[in-house]
């Protein structure tokens, strides 16, 4: 079983990168998943369509298809999720292959502030009803005081984050297999 992790940061120290990847150590057995930035991805603009999809929005489709679910983690940007998490959704919610539809999509999110991107995985929540995406419920993985949750090497310190996403990951395996 394969996941595809997405972040929403572009940032090179990216907390949210780091998330997914020490997530790729919290998988139940049988389960991979490949750790991707969305920093190729170019703006949405539909006049452009007349030529066609971007190369780097079909590879993104493809990817997003072949993967048995989605695992979305994006910072906090003016209470929502970032432009560059928000553009790509909108690509892939208007691609012909339709790769979000009855997609598994487990969202996480990390943030230096009290609320741990909460408002940001709530309107990304909302982004996905339109594509038909399947979001699991719980557990909800919102980090708060990231930049205290990670420590020099990047590795994610708080045990009990770590419990939840190996909940949460495995609850995402249930999904797929339900």
């Amino acid at each position: 079983m394969n996941f595809l992790g997405l972040s929403g940061s572009l940032r090179k120290a990216s907390l949210n990168t780091a998330l997914l990847r020490e997530t790729t150590g919290l998988l139940p057995e049988g389960v991979a998943m490949t750790v991707r930035t969305l920093e190729d991805l170019p703006l949405l603009n539909p006049d452009q369509l007349e030529s066609g999809f971007p190369d780097a929005v079909n590879v993104l489709a493809a990817a997003v298809k072949q993967a048995d679910a989605l695992v979305l983690a994006s910072p906090e940007f003016n209470y929502s999720v970032t432009a560059v998490m928000k553009n790509a959704m909108d690509w892939l919610s208007i691609h012909p292959d339709a790769p979000l539809k009855a997609k598994p999509v487990a969202l996480m999110s990390a943030s230096p502030s009290a609320f741990g991107g909460g408002r940001a995985q709530y309107h990304l929540r909302e982004i996905l009803i339109y594509p038909g995406a399947r979001l699991l419920g719980v557990p909800e993985i919102m980090v708060t005081n990231a930049f205290n949750a990670f420590n020099e090497q990047g590795a994610l310190t708080n045990q009990t984050t770590r419990d939840l996403i190996i909940q949460q990951m495995q609850a995402l395996k249930v999904m797929i297999q339900a």
